[in-house]
């Protein structure tokens, strides 16, 4: 950046601190918007985007946060006009963005949408469905801390669409404890879907296959009659094989899942028979759940290539739609 501009840019931002100090805020981001208008009607990018994150931080500070994020969506705005590459953007410009979310206090009214409107941005400007994985990580924690019951449903899809392992820990709690609320013990099994299958949906086994270790220490450390024995690194709970009721159901999909977990990590064409038998043997346990067969059909077409039922459409867009939808899971019937 050229020195003239630096210095301009420094007035600028000193004459928006002394308004907001002063009590002007309107008056202040007003006065900004119409300097940055200039800048990104130059296509002077990198003074505009310099001149909104200073702003909204230093909005920030006076807990002017309406202010501040109406400042945020217009540096999303000029990213998109910016469209700097992607490895560029996160190398320099995504902290910008982690630090505002950092920034805003957990129950702000205005949170929700920004999660929305930033993971939209993510996604269009990585080219894919799952945008910046440490955005998602700060957006997820922001929404499940908010204690706003629609923003922690929220949150579901974010702190599954990063690699932390403090997010497989968040959503361990919501599940278990959703369970618990539940007042029904064999609900365990579609919470435990409910954190299993979304993690195989964005192929990652490995937390999968660690979040039903956690579930079950869990349930076994609050109800030490139940009983299971560990077959090849899987959890398995003994259940009455003759058995049909509701506590069986419950427990046989518990199993199933923990096997499901070790075929997809060896997931591979030829591991589709594998598969299928897994799925026969428990198909009559799976359909007393609401949606769960299709749910295994789609990860049995992404994994392995191999069909159990008649689907159209986004699979998988279906599926995280139906589990994070809200509700349990399904019940047995």
């Amino acid at each position: 950046m050229a020195a003239t501009i630096e210095a301009r840019l420094k007035r600028s931002l000193a004459r928006f601190k002394e308004r907001i100090q002063n009590g002007s805020y309107y008056e202040a981001q007003q006065t900004m918007r119409a300097i940055i208008n200039r800048y990104v009607h130059a296509e002077n990018y990198e003074a505009a985007v310099e001149l909104l994150y200073q702003s909204y931080m230093i909005l920030t500070e006076y807990q002017k946060y309406d202010e501040a994020t109406d400042l945020y969506l217009y540096l999303l705005e000029v990213f998109e006009l910016e469209n700097k590459p992607v490895d560029q953007f996160e190398k320099v410009d995504l902290i910008k963005l982690v630090n505002f979310l950092n920034a805003l206090p957990d129950t702000d009214a205005n949170v929700a949408n920004l999660a929305s409107e930033t993971f939209k941005f993510a996604c269009k400007k990585c080219g894919n469905g799952v945008g910046f994985p440490s955005l998602n990580k700060v957006i997820g924690e922001k929404l499940y801390y908010s204690g706003d019951a629609k923003e922690v449903n929220q949150s579901q899809q974010f702190l599954f669409l990063n690699e932390d392992r403090e997010s497989l820990k968040l959503l361990v709690d919501l599940y278990f404890d959703s369970y618990k609320k539940s007042g029904n013990p064999y609900e365990f099994g579609p919470f435990l879907a409910r954190l299993v299958i979304p993690y195989l949906m964005v192929k990652n086994s490995s937390f999968a296959s660690e979040g039903i270790k956690m579930m079950i220490d869990r349930l076994t450390s609050d109800d030490q009659t139940l009983s299971f024995t560990e077959v090849k690194e899987v959890e398995i709970f003994e259940v009455d094989e003759g058995e049909e009721g509701e506590r069986e159901a419950c427990y046989k999909l518990v199993n199933f899942l923990g096997l499901l977990v070790e075929t997809c990590q060896r997931g591979s064409s030829e591991n589709g028979k594998n598969f299928r038998i897994l799925f026969q043997r428990y198909k009559g346990v799976l359909e007393r759940f609401d949606g769960i067969v299709g749910m295994v059909d789609g990860l049995g077409r992404e994994y392995f290539g191999v069909g159990v039922v008649k689907k159209e459409g986004n699979l998988l867009q279906e599926m995280m739609g139906s589990l994070l939808g809200g509700g349990g899971g399904g019940g047995a019937a």
